[in-house]
């Protein structure tokens, strides 16, 4: 077999001449393949049938390019790869077919193999994360607030200012015009109605003062702790106030079964007034407080451990009201001597100093926060020093919680009231102590 072109030996399976270059497959006989080698001939591109839509047919319109008439640009023939075609030729025509089925037309401009090569998966959702440092997170507490005087510490120093007053002060003063059995005239001050409710006041109104500092420095148990110490003195008023009316009732008793004519007066002095006061600033401080009662950004407290402090309190706050010897349970709403009333103050006070003491604790711990916990440590600020001094009969008439179980004839606390305050301030303890655990902790790095 020889070249057309240059007559050169050529072999039979070859497409080109190594002499000339010039194609060795003859036109006409080549059979159309899908291989990529330059067609030997143009394809014939037809249009798709048209698709009948039901309206009149269109016709073409003409586009006025406004341009002369383009001429075909002429092909030089002399190059050995592009010949003129003949008559004898062959033309392939190729025709597109649509398919309306839902898979994607072979692509024309990509050889077979490739044209149905599947594209490569998106692999971001194997991309490992951009920040992998999340171990190495530490948690830190939220910031705390500055300094700023607020309302809560305010008042606290006006409420250790009444308690100071309160101290040297005369609470009551008893006079007749002639001496009678069994009332004592002359001033009266706090250490005369009890040698320990000048104490007790002195705690309280330090940790309310204490508290209400610290709640000055953005810290909620602080104002927790005011507020407590604020329940706490109110309590304590009470108490106090009741204690101050007994030898007035006494007083009054005696003047209206004596066989004596004498006149009685009986004067409530400025003490009294600001025992009265005192307990006031106290409910006001716990209200002001109460505007720190939110979570403070920090974890709750272990609630186990708040629950049984919770109950604890109410021990405590349960303990002097326990009957001793021929006394009942009424005899804590009522006098039981029937030819002589107490007043109804003295059962009042103690009432509500224990019912303050359960209240701090129970709704303090169930808060189970910090503030939570304050309100029931200051709760017990001044129950602390009254069962200390009645345990050790400190003074010359030592007052306890709540005064005195009824039937008892002295205030040595019951064994229930010192079980729930041991349990009470034990539990505390261990609560302020997880918290601060808590707290202070940071993850391992």
């Amino acid at each position: 077999m020889v070249c057309p072109s240059c007559g050169s030996d050529v072999a039979e399976n070859q497409k080109f001449c190594h002499e000339c270059g010039d194609a060795l497959a003859v036109r006409g006989e080549r059979e159309p393949t899908d291989s990529w080698d330059q067609p030997t001939a143009p394809l014939l591109l037809t249009a798709p049938p048209a698709i009948d839509t039901g309206g009149p047919p269109t016709e073409p319109i003409p586009v006025d390019t406004g341009g002369p008439p383009t001429e075909p640009i002429p092909v030089e023939t002399g190059s050995p790869l592009i010949e003129p075609l003949s008559p004898a030729d062959d033309v392939t025509e190729a025709t597109f077919i649509i398919d309306d089925t839902n898979d994607p037309p072979p692509s024309i401009l990509l050889p077979p193999d490739m044209a149905t090569t599947t594209p490569a998966p998106n692999t971001t959702a194997e991309m490992p994360a951009v920040f992998d440092g999340s171990d190495d997170l530490a948690e830190y507490p939220a910031q705390r607030e500055s300094f700023r005087i607020r309302v809560v510490f305010i008042l606290a120093l006006f409420g250790a200012i009444g308690v100071l007053m309160t101290i040297v002060a005369d609470v009551i003063d008893i006079r007749t015009t002639r001496p009678a059995a069994g009332i004592a005239t002359g001033p009266q001050t706090l250490a005369d109605l009890g040698g320990s409710l000048g104490p007790a006041a002195f705690a309280g109104a330090g940790v309310m003062v204490l508290g209400g500092l610290l709640a000055c420095f953005g810290l909620r148990w602080g104002a927790g702790l005011a507020g407590g110490a604020g329940l706490a003195l109110a309590g304590w008023a009470g108490l106090s106030i009741g204690l101050a009316e007994l030898p007035i009732a006494i007083a009054e008793s005696v003047t209206r079964t004596s066989t004596e004519e004498f006149t009685l007066r009986v004067t409530r002095d400025v003490g009294w007034w600001l025992i009265v006061g005192i307990g006031v600033i106290g409910i006001l401080v716990f209200a002001s407080s109460l505007r720190a009662a939110g979570t403070g950004g920090h974890r709750a407290l272990n609630p186990l451990i708040a629950a049984a402090t919770a109950v604890a309190s109410v021990v405590l706050a349960f303990g002097p009201l326990i009957p001793v010897g021929d006394a009942t349970f009424s005899d804590n709403f009522r006098s039981p001597d029937a030819n002589f009333d107490l007043p109804s103050a003295l059962f009042a006070g103690r009432l509500g100093q224990v019912a303050l003491i359960a209240a701090a604790g129970v709704v303090g711990m169930l808060i189970v926060r910090s503030y939570g916990l304050g309100l029931a440590a200051g709760g017990t600020s001044v129950a602390i020093v009254l069962w200390v001094a009645s345990l050790a009969e400190l003074g010359s008439r030592p007052i306890g919680i709540a005064d005195r179980n009824p039937g008892a004839t002295s205030s040595i606390p019951h064994a229930v009231t010192s079980v729930g305050l041991v349990s009470t301030l034990a539990l505390v303890t261990i609560a302020t102590a997880l918290a601060t655990f808590r707290l202070v902790r940071r993850p391992a790095a």
